[in-house]
């Protein structure tokens, strides 16, 4: 996936989840913040941000945050992991992607993909520590609801995409949403499948790179 050029920033002030303040050098102007996670190891106030002009008459904004940075580029918009899974189809071992549904509902829920007949939920992970992704960033109800709604249908596929090139692995954060990591176990047992894949960012592009695992390290 091809950014457009993107322009350098530093963050001056976070307001509320989806508006960032940000100096870019001669002016400073507000840019729309497309994640609603806490990513406090990516915005804070002198935190470097690469951001893409808007050009529509429907957004507020002139512009939208693309990258952070912790250590390496990590891509901070959260709905492009939907078309990064798309992507992953031959990583993730799924086969063809031609019996693909999207926003499906089921039960009490919409899930993000249908793919063969089968649930997918897929989650966006930005906060790797030591090497591990963590989700969630933030307590997601939502997912938990996710995860309960795939244990009751007994089967289903969680695919975590982590939009940086740093994982070696994804597990649950349980510090940050102990109810989500109860919900990831259980729905395990119930015969939900756990991928995840990371991903090569630059200023350029961001693309699927590898699958790596998803770990239990309570079992």
């Amino acid at each position: 996936m091809k950014f457009p050029p993107l322009r350098f920033g530093t963050v001056v002030e976070r307001q509320k989840r989806f508006k960032l303040l940000v100096d870019f050098g001669d002016y400073s102007d507000w840019a729309y913040l497309p994640n609603p996670g806490r990513l406090r190891e990516l915005i804070y106030p002198g935190a470097p941000v690469w951001l893409k002009p808007v050009h529509s008459p429907k957004r507020k904004l002139a512009h939208e945050a693309v990258l952070g940075y912790d250590s390496v580029l990590v891509c901070l918009h959260a709905a492009l992991a939907n078309q990064l899974f798309l992507e992953s189809f031959d990583l993730l071992g799924l086969g063809s992607s031609s019996h693909v549904f999207k926003e499906v509902n089921w039960g009490r829920s919409r899930f993000d993909f249908s793919v063969g007949g089968r649930l997918v939920e897929v989650k966006s992970v930005t906060l790797v520590q030591d090497g591990l992704g963590l989700f969630p960033d933030a307590p997601t109800k939502r997912g938990t609801k996710h995860l309960l709604e795939l244990a009751s249908k007994g089967d289903g596929l969680v695919v975590f995409v982590v939009q940086r090139c740093d994982a070696e692995a994804v597990t649950f954060h349980s510090a940050m949403d102990e109810e989500f990591a109860n919900a990831m176990k259980w729905a395990k047992r119930r015969g939900v499948t756990f991928k995840a894949v990371n991903c090569l960012v630059s200023k350029e592009e961001i693309r699927p790179w590898r699958e790596i695992p998803v770990l239990f390290p309570q079992d």
